[in-house]
């Protein structure tokens, strides 16, 4: 059932379920960074405990009524929402998408958020750029009590970026100011910190300890691109066309000196359960996966280098075009992001970054190099492996 700006309906009209899960997606030319929120609020419609905001930097509320999922099934965002979870003094959920960065919601090319239960569709609410003006924030939807829960499609343009969209909900932004002494217990709900980390400039690096999180846990790497017009992200400036097929892969040498390297040419996916703990989700050859590829590292502390590069298979000559982007999650939900927006001319292989293990940390640098293959690459990262022409 599609959905138009302003309509509204009980919720029980749709299902009759209060676990579901709602999908979100926004596709823009230039791949700007979007970033997809849900804010928990209460009758006064504010956000009075910042523990229900969840977005890129918390991706889970206290009692896992409101989670953040990641991409799937072609949405660029999607949350599990359990109703009955909910504290009753959450009487909204404001799902939201804002623009990090240069640009307008005028852009959007297309867009659309899809309320699901027990698998299936029951609402879409699709949009476009030509609802929007100068805004950089949209408020897409809510799920509301009103004596029942009820859904609204709103599809309203706000001032102002993600930190104007807390501020309007009674949220407070963390500050980069020297800590001050926490006040006698009970203490305040935490403030919520929506920095996120860009790698700007070969060489850039940020180190993640591995300790932080209460253990060691995985790093995920996602690899996205834009697609031709039947793919993902609406095309090369509206052109038609096949889509271009990325890799994405690494070259890795663990601390017990095993080294190999994880691609889908040659059919190397990796494993998650045994060594090198290093497994690639799939090969996305069509540009339908609006997730890209991933890349799941879920044994950092045994790294002593990795190297992760994207390869066009085919479907484009050289990087200038794809708009390929890079998203590093470490084990405690910070994100860190690379754009690939310095490519060569005919060159088809692209180290992306590195991965240094150092004791109880790794550390992961910006390298955007671009080599003619791997081959090339590999001599100058110095893993020494023999090369052979593969196809998939």
């Amino acid at each position: 059932m599609n959905f138009t700006r302003g309509q509204k309906s009980k919720l029980s009209a749709l299902t009759s379920a209060t676990d579901l899960t709602v999908g979100l997606d926004v596709q823009a030319p230039g791949s700007p960074v979007f970033d997809i929120s849900c804010f928990g609020v209460d009758q006064n419609d504010k956000l009075s405990d910042d523990r229900y905001f969840v977005f890129f930097n918390q991706r889970e509320s206290p009692e896992g009524g409101i989670r953040q999922l990641g991409p799937q099934n072609g949405d660029r965002e999607v949350f599990q929402v359990r109703l009955s979870h909910l504290p009753s003094t959450i009487k909204k959920l404001v799902f939201t998408i804002t623009l990090d960065g240069a640009g307008t919601m005028s852009q959007i090319s297309r867009g659309h958020l899809r309320l699901m239960s027990n698998g299936s569709e029951v609402l879409r609410f699709p949009f476009s750029g030509d609802d929007f003006a100068q805004e950089k924030a949209i408020i897409i939807g809510e799920l509301y009590l009103k004596d029942v829960w009820r859904f609204a499609a709103v599809g309203q343009g706000f001032n102002g970026g993600l930190s104007a969209l807390l501020e309007h909900f009674g949220g407070e932004e963390v500050e980069n100011t020297a800590p001050t002494p926490a006040p006698p217990p009970p203490p305040p709900a935490p403030k919520v910190n929506i920095s996120k980390i860009t790698l700007d400039k070969k060489g850039d690096k940020q180190v993640v300890d591995l300790s932080k999180a209460g253990g060691e846990k995985p790093i995920h790497i996602n690899l996205n691109w834009d697609a031709s017009a039947g793919g993902r992200g609406g095309g090369f400036f509206g052109r038609g066309g096949a889509a271009p097929d990325l890799d994405l892969g690494c070259m890795y040498r663990l601390k017990n000196g095993d080294a190999s390297v994880i691609q889908a040419l040659g059919g190397n996916f990796g494993n998650k359960n045994y060594s090198p703990h290093i497994f690639l989700d799939k090969d996305d050859r069509s540009g339908a996966a609006t997730d890209g590829e991933n890349l799941y590292l879920y044994s950092p502390g045994q790294i002593d280098l990795v190297m992760v590069f994207a390869f066009i298979y085919g479907g484009a000559s050289d990087f200038t075009s794809v708009g390929g982007r890079m998203t590093i999650t470490d084990g405690s939900g910070d994100q860190i992001s690379i754009k690939l927006d310095s490519p060569g001319r005919n060159l088809k292989f692209c180290a992306i970054c590195t991965v240094r293990g150092s004791g109880k940390s790794v550390e992961i640098t910006k390298e955007e190099q671009y080599f003619s293959g791997h081959r090339d690459a590999d001599q100058r990262y110095g893993f020494g492996f023999r090369w052979t022409k593969g196809s998939k």
